[in-house]
């Protein structure tokens, strides 16, 4: 049987595949250990987040005859470590918001990008060892830095050297993906300390054993397990709301991005075209909180949904879901337009909301289409487009295509044990994977 750990932001999830590919043992628990500061840091605390992936594998031992460990993981933000593969700072998330603060002229993100010629954003790991240097944070006892992901797999392994699969290395920034190799000459430029920065691997790989003599491997993107658990082929696109969102298709080639979108690492010498969007579920949250705050009585999700399906084929307001810019611009924002006194209601808003986190992935595809060419099938992942009909309905209705959704409920976790049972049986696995329509 094969383990696999997602460590989202706000929750950690783990399930158990046994050799056909079925799930039979899941578990979530809440990543609740969050803090933050009044100079933008948004924090989490490593050592809480190990432990508990700790607990989640005694407990998965106990029960199950383990064969390999995969892991995804939040990307984007960095701890540092220390000689020992200790932790010595806070995870600084990809929320973390220290890269839009002043800096020459522009903000620390900006200046990146203009010194490095990378487009950087905050939240980017290298942004965040780039704060630290200006500011002189960085502390001759950081030995490494690496991801989250990376963190747990040296806890449960008991090493002290991370090892980042390109997925995550590329995640921080000033990472060449045809090479597959930091961008050292980039980081000089920024005046960035490359031994900070550890040895990267395209393939996925066993960073050490568990007590129990058990492979844990590379700790792979959140983004591309979520892919990887999905798709059964190529000619997918894969839409994936969560906390943020994303849309992401497959490519054989690199090629130049489109304004606003990113390629990525992906497996077998393959990368993924996206566009990645700051706010998906997290927009229907933001609205929840706010009908809350004048609502006598408790507004729950299902209670939106039921206003969203009340509103269709109504005249509605348009929303843009920009709650927290986008990468290419954090300072864009949200709006409502449209309104009128016939649709300024809770249930035209909620609809309304629903259609602009879905128009914000539409635009990206359409961006990606002339250098990936269009796809055929399309493949929802995500609780937010699993648990919301409404949502499914409407990205049919964008898309123009009948929406697959995959049996197994965390992609994140099963694509991170399929990458792992794959490595470690040394043959595809793909038709582990399911889908419900």
């Amino acid at each position: 049987m094969y383990l696999g750990l997602d460590i989202g932001t706000t929750s950690i999830c783990a399930v158990v595949l046994d050799e056909t590919g079925r799930i039979v043992f899941t578990t979530t628990r809440e990543n609740k250990f969050h803090g933050h500061s009044s100079n933008g840091e948004r924090t989490q605390d490593p050592d809480a987040i190990a432990s508990l992936c700790e607990e989640i594998y005694i407990e998965t031992v106990k029960k199950h005859s383990i064969r390999s460990i995969g892991i995804s993981g939040q990307m984007h933000g960095i701890l540092y470590v220390d000689k020992n593969g200790k932790a010595k700072t806070p995870l600084y998330s990809w929320q973390d918001e220290r890269g839009n603060q002043p800096y020459e002229k522009s903000t620390y993100a900006e200046a990146l990008s203009e010194k490095t010629g990378y487009r950087m954003a905050t939240g980017f790991g290298c942004t965040s060892v780039f704060y630290d240097c200006v500011n002189g944070r960085i502390s001759d006892e950081y030995a490494d830095v690496c991801t989250i992901g990376d963190y747990v797999a040296l806890q449960l392994t008991r090493e002290s050297v991370p090892l980042l699969h390109d997925t995550m290395a590329a995640s921080l920034g000033l990472y060449d993906l045809k090479s597959g190799t930091w961008d050292y000459d980039a980081m000089h430029l920024a005046g960035l300390q490359d031994r900070l920065f550890p040895k990267t691997t395209k393939e996925i790989r066993p960073v050490g054993y568990t007590k129990d003599s058990i492979p844990v491997y590379t700790a792979i993107g959140d983004n591309q397990a979520s892919v990887y658990g999905a798709e059964q082929s190529p000619d997918t696109v894969i839409v994936n709301i969560g906390t943020g969102s994303q849309v992401s298709i497959i490519a054989n080639e690199y090629s130049n991005p489109a304004e606003g979108c990113e390629y990525r690492p992906y497996f077998h010498g393959r990368y993924l075209a996206i566009g990645c969007a700051l706010c998906g579920g997290y927009s229907y949250k933001l609205l929840k909180d706010f009908f809350n705050t004048v609502s006598k009585e408790e507004i729950t999700y299902d209670r939106m949904n039921q206003w969203a399906e009340e509103a269709y084929g109504s005249s509605l307001p348009v929303t843009s879901t920009l709650f927290r810019g986008t990468r290419a611009n954090p300072n864009l924002r949200a709006s409502i337009t449209n309104l009128s006194e016939s649709n300024f209601k809770a249930q035209a808003v909620t609809l309304s909301t629903l259609r602009g986190i879905s128009d914000e992935l539409k635009q990206f595809y359409n961006l990606l289409i002339p250098a990936t060419g269009v796809r055929k099938t399309l493949v929802g992942s995500g609780n937010a487009v699993r648990m919301n009909p409404v949502l499914k309905r409407i990205i049919q209705e964008d898309f123009g295509m009948d929406l697959k959704i995959p049996l197994h409920t965390e992609e994140a976790a099963f694509g991170a044990a399929l990458a792992a049972a794959e490595a470690f049986e040394k043959k595809n696995l793909k038709h582990f994977i399911r889908y419900t329509t």
